[in-house]
């Protein structure tokens, strides 16, 4: 152990390599994952309710690319199975329509069908999902425009009969293909429509049998409407609620990393707190005592501040606080220098791979720099350690700097002085 005092005298030591703040990482929070606007959208939504089954143009835009995916999926599976399916109906043509059969099999199996599959590869590579919903509407229109034109073109008695088989194409659309409310709304007005078309050029079909058909065929129109308009409310409603929890989540992280920065960092110098310094130098320790460098640590009081603060004022005494800060920083530039605020009016300097002669001309460079600012003086205390020398430990290191610091202030203040090992 050796001990050496340095006074204004002192050699200078040439200055040491940049150095960063210690809490600027920190300070970057994660970026939001709901925008600002979108997140006022949202209350304004979850406050007034779901209307018209329609959000805002910031929210529409938004629900669409996140539902779109699992949307897209049910839409190509329903369509897929459609192709095949649709294809039964030969069977009820067969017995319904026999005179219609073979124009049945060329339109159903080798129009259709063909085109039908030929769609899902457009419908894969479609962007907007307004034009992929549109396009379900067009597909069940052209299936319920078939079956109308079969039945009108029929002679036979059961033709009228069988033109409730468009029926099938409602409850296709919505409920396997689930359709969007609106344009199920769309498809089913046109749907039946070409029901009432259909039976007004078949004259000679039965009321006693059109008019139980046609309440059937608008009594599935009315449930699955229904079903439509509730299950797509029920998405809406549950993206909603998706959308809140992550403003929730982000908001709750956003104020994590506040009090995570807050509690690395001292409000009103904007250095290190103790306890982020605490953390650091044990990480500097460890390393140290796998590279076999040097630690030194430096620890500043500023002289006579209760008096000063006293005479001057809190806040007088604050932006001294702020100044001396200022000093540190800018005097003590290397990145792996770690300074914080230790309490008080007291500070702390860790520094890594530093020899005893090099921490000191850097507590010199501090002291006269703090002595410029003529209002105040302070003291330091250096003291230098080897971690993997025997019977090292940060305990040691920190009680012989607080006792050269003490040193320091018996001497007369205003002044530097050392104690360290080299071994």
């Amino acid at each position: 152990m050796r001990k050496f005092e340095a006074s204004s005298s002192s050699p200078m030591v040439p200055p040491p390599a940049p150095w960063g703040r210690p809490v600027a990482a920190v300070r970057e929070l994660r970026p939001l994952m709901v925008d600002p606007v979108e997140s006022q959208v949202l209350e304004d939504v979850l406050r007034t309710g779901l209307r018209g089954l329609r959000f805002p143009p910031e929210l529409e835009t938004r629900f669409q690319e996140e539902t779109g995916p699992q949307r897209l999926r049910t839409l190509l599976v329903s369509s897929a199975l459609v192709s095949v399916l649709f294809n039964w109906l030969l069977l009820s043509d067969w017995m319904m329509i026999p005179d219609m059969f073979d124009t049945a099999l060329q339109w159903r199996l080798f129009i259709y069908t063909p085109v039908t599959l030929a769609g899902l590869f457009v419908f894969m590579h479609m962007p907007s999902p307004r034009l992929r919903e549109a396009m379900i509407v067009v597909a069940g229109c052209c299936a319920a425009a078939l079956n109308t034109w079969l039945c009108m073109r029929s002679q036979d008695a059961l033709a009228g009969p069988y033109l409730v088989s468009v029926t099938v194409v409602v409850v296709y659309c919505n409920t396997v293909a689930r359709l969007r409310f609106r344009p199920a709304l769309v498809l089913d007005s046109l749907v039946v429509a070409m029901y009432f078309y259909g039976w007004w050029h078949l004259p000679n079909a039965p009321v006693t049998i059109m008019a139980p058909a046609a309440l059937t065929l608008i009594s599935a129109v009315v449930f699955t409407l229904y079903g439509a308009y509730s299950q797509e409310r029920d998405v809406r409603e549950n993206w909603l609620r998706l959308m809140r929890d992550r403003v929730l989540q982000d908001e709750l992280r956003q104020a994590n990393a506040r009090l995570e920065a807050a509690s690395r960092s001292d409000m009103l110098t904007e250095l290190a707190s103790r306890r982020h310094f605490d953390a650091s130098l044990l990480a500097m320790w460890v390393q140290a005592r796998e590279d076999g460098h040097e630690i030194s640590l430096m620890l500043i009081d500023i002289d006579d501040f209760k008096a000063y603060n006293g005479r001057q004022g809190h806040l007088r005494g604050d932006a001294c606080l702020k100044a001396v800060a200022g000093i540190l920083k800018h005097r003590l530039r290397r990145p792996q220098d770690m300074v914080a605020r230790f309490g008080g009016e007291e500070f702390i300097v860790a520094m890594s791979d530093t020899s005893l002669q090099t921490a000191v001309g850097a507590a010199e460079r501090v002291r006269k720099g703090v002595e410029a600012l003529g209002d105040v003086t302070v003291s330091v205390g250096v003291s230098c350690m080897r971690p993997n020398s025997p019977h090292a430990n940060m305990a040691q290191l920190l009680a012989a700097a607080d006792e050269a610091l003490h040193l320091a202030k018996k001497r007369g203040r205003n002044r530097v002085i050392a104690f360290g090992t080299q071994d």
